[in-house]
């Protein structure tokens, strides 16, 4: 099983929604209502919520789960009517078909709890606790924290998923990510947990700093290679891998007209255990401009380990722009096809890490 983490902008539903039916039903996925970051969006919040929340619900057709959360959002936050964005996301997730398991934390405010236990239904009492590296590290303390949250929520821990969140862990030590998270699981085996999904990103938050312009490289996938280190010590708990694909929670949707000059085309290729990164130069400068993709689209298929056309939407898309004749693409539509195989790499990977 696998938990991409998708705060619910266009590139990353757009990837999601056009996934095969055997890589979504491997995936019980996080949306994440995301936040406006343009000055644009920032003067309508209510409307961009709203728009991505009718994204969430055409992704969530045709899945059986998903996990709900406003994280990104100001506690303060609220949609037309006063209505609560965790309530308005999970809503949405129903509305496509999909039962919302909502997602809270130790350090979210009430309302945001409240929402929470209005969405747990008698068909599905089901709550995520998501946990960030701090909580993580001082386990003894979130453990009594998270009990006495149950409680105020009326629930066992056999109702509860727990979501190790480690976030950014590029350029960290594989042994000393996985040793906190470790010494949580010798606590949680005191108890029977609906699952333990342990999940961050290996992508830095500057790609600049790992890889320069004009120039390929490949970056370790610690996400996954911390998550394979604890899961060697995670005998008897059902347990999964999570991520955020290739975006880390950084990541903002910025203005065109202030980035247009700077902007570069870039690739970010999920291997088994690396990723390719192949960055162009900057479109304003660069003689060959947009056309810089058909370069890297070669590059890409020309690999012993390029997944195929066939593998999924995205390596379709990638394989397509190989030909000088075809248009190249944007820097959104190769978000979306780099997501998609990620997430058809990543999900096919996991299908069979349910339980240990």
């Amino acid at each position: 099983m696998y938990t991409p983490i998708l705060r619910n902008r266009l590139s990353e539903m757009l990837a999601f929604r056009g996934l095969a039916p055997d890589v979504r039903e491997q995936m019980v996925p996080l949306f994440d209502v995301a936040a406006p970051t343009k000055s644009a969006d920032q003067a309508a919040a209510e409307k961009y919520v709203a728009t991505n929340m009718i994204r969430t619900e055409k992704a969530a057709n045709g899945l059986q789960w998903a996990f709900v959360d406003s994280s990104e959002l100001n506690p303060d936050f609220r949609l037309n009517g006063g209505v609560h964005p965790l309530m308005a996301i999970a809503a949405a997730t129903t509305r496509g078909g999909a039962i919302a398991v909502p997602v809270t934390g130790l350090h979210r405010d009430q309302a945001h709890h409240d929402a929470a236990k209005a969405i747990l239904s008698p068909d599905a009492p089901w709550l995520c606790v998501r946990l960030d590296a701090t909580d993580v590290s001082t386990a003894t303390m979130s453990l009594r924290t998270i009990k006495e949250l149950l409680a105020e929520f009326g629930l066992v821990t056999n109702r509860t998923l727990l979501l190790l969140d480690l976030q950014g862990l590029h350029g960290l030590d594989v042994h000393a990510a996985a040793a906190p998270v470790i010494r949580l699981l010798t606590l949680l085996r005191a108890d029977v947990w609906a699952a333990v999904i342990v999940g961050g990103y290996g992508v830095p938050e500057q790609l600049s700093t790992a890889v320069t312009p004009n120039s390929q490289g490949y970056l370790p996938r610690i996400e996954q290679d911390v998550y394979l280190q604890i899961r060697a010590q995670a005998a008897g708990l059902t347990f999964w891998f999570a991520d955020y694909t290739m975006l880390p929670p950084s990541v903002v949707e910025l203005d065109w007209r202030l980035v247009s000059r700077v902007m570069a085309p870039k690739a970010l290729y999920a291997l088994d255990n690396a990723w390719l990164v192949v960055r162009g130069g900057a479109f304003a400068s660069h003689p060959l401009g947009y056309d810089q993709y058909h370069t890297i689209a070669s590059e890409i298929v020309a690999l012993d380990e390029f997944s195929g056309p066939d593998f999924s939407p995205g390596d379709q898309y990638i394989a397509d722009r190989v030909a000088s004749t075809s248009k190249p693409g944007s820097p959104s539509t190769w978000i979306t096809a780099c997501v998609s195989h990620h997430l058809s790499l990543t999900a096919r990977a996991h299908a069979t890490a349910r339980s240990v």
